[in-house]
């Protein structure tokens, strides 16, 4: 087994929680700990927990530290892939509370030091889809694409929510209130502009338009409990997204975020969602993967999204 911390992650930072592993692992020397502040120093020390043969990697972080060891992990050449247990020591945690081990960071790496010394397994192994987005630098791994609101939601929910103590899913609520009260009286694009794209679902073109966000991710809940995904078919990609002055938001906006049909979650009134195995995009904006943000270069960018890999997570059984 290695643990993977990111003593910069929201709860290792703000709450003690690095302090608390590191006291508990006092008694276990022989378990190996990475504690990392950068994603670079993440990648490394999940190649060297991979040349070690570690079965198990237990990753203390938020989202974007999960990012960075799915890179990692699975830009590597392995037969075998090490089974993940996500600890939920960011900010958000999204990912951890659809695939991570238990809400209790400290009792959950306890019960998996006790299992690990006795050769058992604590728990269920899922084996779950992951989003790869293919970049200039080569791909990156993650668990969710945002771009258009998703984007501007995050910087401003770090820009102006943060300062002022207002974090994680508090912070994701207000800003995501903002947005729909700014659609809801016509003010969105001052500070949510509309994102000019051309999309491509499985090979598909869809008309050209604007959007005001477009979300994807293998996962089925985001920040919040919020599930805004009400597609059909067999795809591993959840795919939602809202065009430029949709109508009717009013009553869309709760089946909608609740992932569930409606008749007033149509395309022809400005509503997309779609399970699909590709996601072909060109647009001008910055975007965002697991909340970490990516800025606007300026000019065009493509991003590809598949779902063809996956991971394995240790989940705990109640």
């Amino acid at each position: 087994m290695a643990i993977l911390s990111n003593p910069t992650s929201g709860r290792n930072a703000r709450h003690g929680l690095l302090g608390k592993i590191a006291r508990l692992l006092a008694d276990h020397t022989g378990v190996r700990h990475y504690a990392e502040p950068s994603f670079q120093g993440l990648g490394d020390a999940t190649r060297a927990a991979l040349d070690d043969d570690t079965e198990i990697v237990v990753v203390n972080g938020g989202d974007g530290s999960v990012q960075a060891v799915l890179t990692a992990l699975l830009r590597a050449p392995l037969d075998r892939l090490p089974v993940l247990a996500v600890l939920p020591g960011g900010t958000t945690n999204s990912t951890a509370r659809n695939v991570g081990y238990g809400s209790k960071p400290v009792a959950a790496l306890a019960r998996l030091l006790a299992a690990s010394a006795s050769g058992v397994l604590p728990g269920r192994v899922e084996r779950h889809p992951v989003v790869r987005a293919e970049l200039p630098d080569g791909p990156q791994f993650a668990m969710m694409f945002g771009a258009g609101a998703v984007y501007d939601g995050i910087v401003f929910a770090r820009s102006q929510l943060e300062s002022h103590g207002v974090r994680g899913q508090l912070g994701g609520g207000v800003a995501l209130a903002t947005f729909l009260a700014r659609v809801l009286t016509g003010r969105a694009a001052t500070m949510f502009p509309p994102l000019t794209a051309d999309v491509r679902l499985d090979g598909r073109a869809l008309p050209p338009t604007r959007y005001f966000g477009i979300l994807t991710s293998t996962m089925d809940r985001q920040f919040l409990g919020v599930r805004p995904y009400w597609g059909t078919g067999p795809g591993p990609l959840r795919f939602s997204a809202m065009r430029e002055r949709p109508r009717h938001l009013a009553r869309a906006i709760l089946p909608a975020l609740r992932g569930r049909p409606s008749p007033w979650l149509r395309p022809e009134l400005g509503y997309l969602s779609h399970n699909l195995d590709e996601i072909d995009l060109r647009f001008d904006g910055g975007f965002t993967l697991d909340g970490e943000l990516v800025a606007p270069t300026g000019r065009e960018r493509r991003v590809v999204l598949t779902a063809r890999r996956a991971a394995y997570f240790l989940r705990a059984v109640p």
